[in-house]
């Protein structure tokens, strides 16, 4: 039985600047759309039946139902919230598919700009080109959460959150 090293890198397939440099300016878009609580402008980023998943479980399906779940939470929860975050890993599996990593988090509107983000979670994109144009496929976010103690005070702190700014399913 051949043993297999998941921890190294997989040499990308595909390499291309200009394609990479607008998968980048797209999650930046997706940032920007957020900062300025526009929920048509953060869905517009995905596919028509884009799959999103929330870092709470919650799943979208379709840019139409992430476009309405996200202007409501801009409009009440998350109202003034500021959205931070890169990309990581970008790494293009054919010439029209890519996976990208990133790493985010909110700062809540009593927080300064210069405050760090408490939540920081990863987001695990698939972008994909269609017609020539750069769009998000999928979307998932999960919390990144402490071992040890610092759990404990997570998952408080992720129920909180939960309790005070999630939809109720």
């Amino acid at each position: 039985m051949r043993e297999e090293n998941f921890t190294q890198t997989p040499e990308p397939l595909i390499s291309n600047s200009a394609d990479e440099a607008t998968i980048r300016n797209l999650f930046q878009q997706l940032i920007d759309s957020w900062n300025r609580g526009n929920g048509n402008a953060y869905a517009a980023v995905f596919i028509e039946e884009a799959d999103y998943v929330a870092f709470n479980g919650d799943h979208s399906k379709g840019r139409e139902a992430i476009a309405r779940q996200h202007q409501q939470l801009f409009d009440t929860f998350l109202k003034g919230t500021r959205l931070r975050g890169e990309v990581k890993s970008l790494q293009f599996l054919s010439p029209n598919i890519a996976l990208v990593h990133a790493i985010g988090g909110t700062l809540m509107s009593w927080q300064s700009d210069t405050a760090k983000p408490g939540r920081k979670s990863i987001q695990t994109l698939v972008a994909t080109k269609h017609e020539g144009e750069w769009r998000f496929a999928s979307f998932h976010n999960t919390r990144i959460q402490p071992l040890g103690i610092g759990t404990i005070a997570s998952g408080v702190t992720n129920l909180l959150w939960q309790r005070l700014f999630c939809r109720s399913k």
